[in-house]
């Protein structure tokens, strides 16, 4: 099957991540519009507390995890007039937390990246923080575990042990599917050793993003309005659990000219 010439071809941006991501969200979609010059269907898997392989739950809502969700099916549905696509794949680490073992974690990442790797895509992965985590006391660890993951009790030499060998293998499995790696560096985050701090976000994503050959690295990466900040905030995922209540969502839930953004 052909393109008609007169077509413009899309680009499929596949983002999947966790806390940073859905705290950068409209930052993030923003940025792209600007940095990405063709039609562009965002599809994106996040959450706060997501879990790559588990249904995650924070207080009053449950969404499934990353490799089970709607957006794999999505990805493979795409048409001939779509460009390769471009992925992030960012936030791994919950995961530990909620005491998984590092070779499920490991694997489940590896189901991201080799779905996303047949699909011809431009893979940027970001790694662990582990420049911010070494230097994290005993103290804060339990302090944040407790603010964060009440529900899960895991002792901090655990933990980094686990982190550090999450950290090694996936440089290698980024050499594996030679994708681009990102370090984060300790000056991303302050008292809270994980989430990024909301004014160095932009040059975070800036970053992560110019990895990209087909970005523009000129265009400017700054959060909309707040207007467009809260409607993006309140748009639905295909599935989750809200206060015991399942809510089904048709994809895409955002179109406008050239842009479409579905969320699982």
């Amino acid at each position: 099957m052909t393109t008609p010439i007169d077509q413009e071809l899309v680009r499929p941006v596949i983002l999947i991540g966790a806390s940073n991501l859905a705290q950068a969200f409209p930052l993030v979609v923003n940025g792209l519009r600007e940095g990405l010059r063709e039609p562009l269907t965002v599809l994106a898997a996040l959450g706060h507390g997501r879990s790559y392989g588990l249904r995650s739950r924070v207080p009053g809502r449950t969404l499934p995890g990353i490799v089970q969700c709607g957006l794999w099916r999505a990805l493979s549905q795409h048409g001939p007039n779509c460009l390769p696509p471009l992925a992030a794949v960012t936030d791994i680490g919950n995961d530990l937390v909620y005491g998984v073992t590092v070779p499920n974690l490991l694997a489940w990442v590896d189901t991201c990246l080799d779905r996303l790797a047949e699909q011809g895509s431009e893979i940027v992965l970001m790694s662990l923080p582990m420049a911010s985590i070494e230097r994290l006391p005993p103290w804060k660890f339990e302090l944040l575990r407790r603010a964060f993951f009440p529900a899960h009790r895991i002792a901090w030499p655990v933990l980094r042990e686990r982190a550090l060998r999450v950290h090694e293998e996936l440089q290698r499995l980024a050499k594996t599917y030679g994708v681009r790696l990102i370090e984060p560096a300790a000056a991303w985050y302050g008292f809270d050793p994980i989430h990024i701090l909301r004014r160095r976000q932009p040059a975070v994503w800036r970053e992560l993003f110019s990895q990209w050959p087909a970005w523009d690295r000129s265009a400017s990466m700054a959060y909309p309005p707040l207007s467009e900040s809260l409607r993006l905030r309140a748009l639905r995922p295909a599935e989750r659990d809200l206060f015991g209540c399942r809510q089904t969502t048709p994809q895409p839930v955002l179109l406008r000219d050239r842009f479409t953004l579905s969320l699982y």
